[in-house]
């Protein structure tokens, strides 16, 4: 038996570590297109990231007990929708002038559905879940251990059936948290109990792991007992995420532990991961407006496909996350000058 656990009380930068692998998870899923995802298997490490963010969302909050404490709204509009609102008024304008044959003009509602960019729709399950995951917490203090699973379960469950009947759009599916609610689950054993991997957990990971065989590379129906219509997302499903918790997170929490004696890689990956939800702006930015720039240009200069795709991967990658460290790191020198002085 093995236990994947984290510290509840103070800082412990194997979090900041898993942040920062799953914020490459996320560039290189807006670098690449699912026909070139599949054959890497990109179900079983790279569509882990959002997740595994949520698992982290929700750890944080239940580390600190389950009495229900709202989120502070004034913190949520500083760091988290400000940022977006900012981020996103830029990108609309670069858009206006990149897009201006194609849209209305810059309030076009088009411009903000069709172009605002891979992965936006994160920002509101965050805030969503910012205000659901403390509704979860008096039943999950009312139920003992096995009764918080049954839970989880059968609510989860009942959300598939749901979106089979009603055929949900792409939309609602895509901007609502509820595809996600297992996940909270397993965000409260890791602050009380942390997961543990046994036989047990160890057979439910195998189960995920041909759930996500099954929902990503065979054409098997399964409505209306899980939704499939959709196939942005087919690793989205209370199933497959017994992978996600009991086996990847572990995986991903000892490879911090090999890396130790990689100790620039194992710390400049930490620092990646403080700065995760800014690198993720910064990527919708680079992703809705001048990569089309990047990849026309390589596919200009470079013959070879594969190295021309290559090369975006590595340069989009740098491209998302090298300034946002830069600027990070400058702001951290500047700000320790200034105490010293």
């Amino acid at each position: 038996m093995e236990l994947t656990n984290f510290k509840t009380n103070g800082y412990d930068p194997q979090i900041d570590y898993i942040k920062g692998i799953c914020i490459i998870f996320v560039i290189l899923t807006h670098s690449m297109s699912r026909y070139e995802l599949s054959p890497i298997l990109f179900p079983y490490w790279g569509d882990t990231a959002v997740p595994i963010f949520i698992i982290i969302q929700a750890f944080h909050y239940y580390k600190k007990g389950l009495d229900i404490r709202m989120p502070n709204l004034s913190k949520l509009w500083k760091k988290i929708i400000f940022p977006f609102i900012i981020i996103l008024a830029l990108m609309f304008l670069a858009q206006y002038f990149i897009y201006y044959d194609k849209t209305d003009g810059i309030f076009s509602p088009n411009l903000y559905w069709d172009k605002r960019g891979p992965g936006s729709y994160y920002i509101f399950i965050y805030l969503e879940l910012a205000f659901a995951i403390p509704l979860f917490a008096p039943i999950i203090k009312k139920l003992s251990a096995k009764w918080i699973l049954v839970f989880f379960i059968i609510l989860s469950q009942l959300i598939e059936i749901v979106a089979c009947i009603t055929h949900c759009p792409d939309i609602i599916y895509r901007n609502l948290f509820i595809r996600y609610t297992f996940l909270l689950y397993f965000g409260y054993l890791m602050a009380t109990k942390g997961l543990i991997l046994n036989k047990i957990t160890l057979l439910n990971g195998f189960i995920g792991i041909i759930s996500l065989y099954i929902f990503n590379y065979t054409d098997t129906d399964l409505e209306p007992f899980f939704y499939t219509s959709l196939y942005n997302w087919k690793y989205c499903h209370w199933v497959c995420y017994l992978y996600i918790a009991y086996i990847f997170i572990w995986l991903l929490k000892n490879s911090y532990i090999h890396l130790t004696p990689y100790k620039s890689i194992q710390k400049g990956i930490v620092f990646i991961g403080k700065y995760t939800y800014y690198i993720y702006l910064f990527q919708i930015f680079y992703y809705a407006t001048i990569c089309h720039y990047v990849s026309s240009t390589l596919s200009s200069l470079i013959e070879s496909h594969f190295i021309e795709r290559l090369a975006y991967i590595i340069i989009s990658t740098i491209i998302c996350i090298a300034p946002v460290v830069c600027f990070k790191r400058a702001y951290q020198h500047h700000h320790d000058i200034k105490v010293e002085s």
